[in-house]
């Protein structure tokens, strides 16, 4: 499944999401992280993102069935690289 992943939280919790989510998916630029896993990783991150997320944070995690429903479209310079691309 393709999940994109964004969230708004204080910095020290940010370091924490962005290590942690660099594991499964691509960083796309600041707090939001995109890329395709399994149902069950997906729910794996889930849980950890509510276990792990600061107290005032705010995340929100779309998912789909496959990259092929989305249109994506980039203006100006990317910021996460091709590094950790799946």
């Amino acid at each position: 499944m393709f999940v994109i992943i964004v969230y708004d939280t204080e910095r020290k919790n940010c370091v924490h999401l962005h290590k942690y989510l660099k594991k499964y998916l691509h960083w796309n630029q600041n707090s939001v992280f995109e890329g395709t896993v399994t149902k069950a990783q997906f729910m794996e991150i889930k849980k950890v993102l509510e276990k792990r997320r600061a107290e005032n944070s705010h995340i929100i995690a779309y998912s789909m069935e496959n990259d092929k429903l989305v249109t994506k479209e980039e203006l100006g310079d990317s910021k996460g690289g091709a590094d950790n691309v799946l």
